[in-house]
């Protein structure tokens, strides 16, 4: 699809969002054949599939049943998700309340509140901090529940899946050491210990600290591969019910150097949603995110490594990864660094039996940039 068609489709996509998140009537608005299959994809792509068969029930607009069934299926798909998903987190809480352990509830699991639907955020996991101290009884309590262990003591968050789409990270961190930035993992370093206690072993972030955290998050995503319309949501929806004390907020994000993204990424959120017009740049960064996904691609990412690194400076620090990144994934190697070479030569057959295709996948998408002078 040329761009224009592209940016216009978009923009129509957005508006009946736009009418559903605020309860306004559509009026004169037609989806056919065409249309009806680019906003399936779009949402499928974003994560929203939920979300706009929630918007076309309520504007009661007309779309070929086909598209329709798709999206009823999602929806209910997602609830039984969501309902499920609950009754794990109950028990989860239950459990570290139990053991004494301390945990705070993140991004989705306190977003999906603001919407006009809890049931139609999408959501692929759950993500909670922890204390990392206790983490063999968290563990347990998920090898309990028959989880599989996906990861553990690997990263800044442990991995716990179940079929038939359980999926749990518990964070010993929010922030890794491997990619994000210095200013914000000091920042957000031990802040388990600087949130409040809600009840028992639960605690809660203000929400200007929601905010700051959200933000950092998002920019993560944004600044490595991407992030999509779904965030523009979260915050629209976040920023309409809340009364947040920005003096506070933006003096906390020059610590991170993140108050021009916040202010960008903001304003775009609430134009777009308020109906407002966009300026030259804000319009690049929503084409930008509309083309991101909900997570990013490849694409976005490996230009961003192209165009900092040069293409052989980026698959070199591909193929040997920063002395950090060895914490997590070879701490043996990382203990001891003149092990180090035979950590590439794991990662290397690693990559090769266990996920060939991505490998290929990304040597494919960085021939297709050409090193800027």
């Amino acid at each position: 699809m040329e761009q224009e068609q592209f940016k216009k489709y978009i923009h129509e996509y957005l508006k009946l969002l736009s009418l559903y998140l605020n309860k306004k009537e559509a009026k004169d608005f037609v989806i056919d054949k065409e249309k009806a299959s680019f906003f399936y994809k779009i949402s499928k792509y974003h994560s929203l599939r939920a979300v706009f068969y929630q918007t076309l029930t309520f504007l009661k607009l007309g779309i070929p049943q086909e598209y329709l069934s798709k999206l009823e299926q999602d929806y209910l798909l997602n609830v039984r998700k969501a309902v499920s998903f609950e009754e794990e987190r109950k028990a989860l809480y239950d459990y570290l309340n139990e053991h004494g352990i301390d945990y705070l509830p993140l991004k989705g699991i306190i977003i999906k509140d603001y919407y006009p639907d809890p049931f139609s955020r999408e959501f692929a996991d759950n993500d909670i901090l922890f204390d990392e101290k206790k983490d063999k009884l968290v563990k347990e309590f998920f090898v309990k529940r028959d989880y599989e262990v996906e990861a553990f003591r690997k990263s800044n968050h442990d991995v716990f899946q179940k079929k038939p789409f359980f999926n749990f990270e518990m964070h010993r961190a929010l922030f890794g050491e491997t990619g994000d930035n210095g200013k914000i993992i000091k920042y957000f370093n031990n802040y388990l210990n600087k949130s409040v206690i809600k009840e028992n072993k639960e605690h809660y972030l203000s929400d200007e600290d929601f905010y700051i955290y959200f933000t950092a998050h998002s920019y993560k995503h944004y600044h490595h591969s991407g992030c999509g319309i779904r965030t523009l949501i979260d915050y629209y929806l976040y920023l309409k019910k809340t009364n947040l004390d920005f003096d506070y907020i933006n003096k906390e994000l020059e610590k991170l150097d993140l108050v021009d993204f916040s202010n960008q990424i903001r304003a775009i959120s609430q134009k777009v949603f308020d109906d407002e017009p966009l300026n030259e740049e804000e319009e690049q960064v929503l084409l930008y995110i509309a083309s991101s996904g909900t997570y990013g691609t490849l694409e976005h990412s490996v230009a961003k490594g192209v165009k900092a690194k040069g293409k052989f400076g980026y698959m070199m620090s591909r193929v040997f990864p920063p002395y950090l990144f060895y914490k997590y994934a070879y701490p043996w190697a990382y203990k001891c660094p003149i092990l180090i070479p035979f950590a590439w030569l794991g990662r290397f057959f690693r990559i090769i039996f266990t996920n060939p295709k991505k490998a290929k996948n990304e040597l494919k998408t960085i021939q297709k940039y050409k090193e800027k002078e």
